[in-house]
């Protein structure tokens, strides 16, 4: 996973931001996640920025994508976010090292 820098880096853009919340709303609902045409629909974006986001959102660590024949599951990192829980309950102690 990328550093705590990277995770909210990736986070600062509004539009990312805002498919990362989606994406995590939908692991309340659905245990596979939401393919990338799902997350158009819900953000009223295309699927090519939809992608772009997705793409930054993986590489800094954030979702995990899993393929299911022809369709890709986004669900939103555990990992990522118990080190952005442990980030936010004390930023003066977090420790970069996973």
């Amino acid at each position: 996973m990328a550093g705590i820098a990277a995770v909210f880096k990736a986070l600062s853009n509004p539009n990312r931001l805002a498919v990362f919340r989606i994406i995590c709303r939908a692991v309340q609902k659905k245990t596979k996640g939401l393919t990338i045409e799902e997350i158009c629909r819900e953000a009223g974006m295309k699927q090519p920025a939809v992608s772009h986001h997705v793409a930054h959102l993986e590489r800094a660590g954030l979702i995990d994508r899993t393929k299911d024949r022809w369709w890709v599951h986004c669900t939103p990192s555990a990992e990522a976010l118990k080190r952005l829980s442990a980030f936010a309950r004390n930023p003066a102690e977090f420790d970069e090292q996973p």
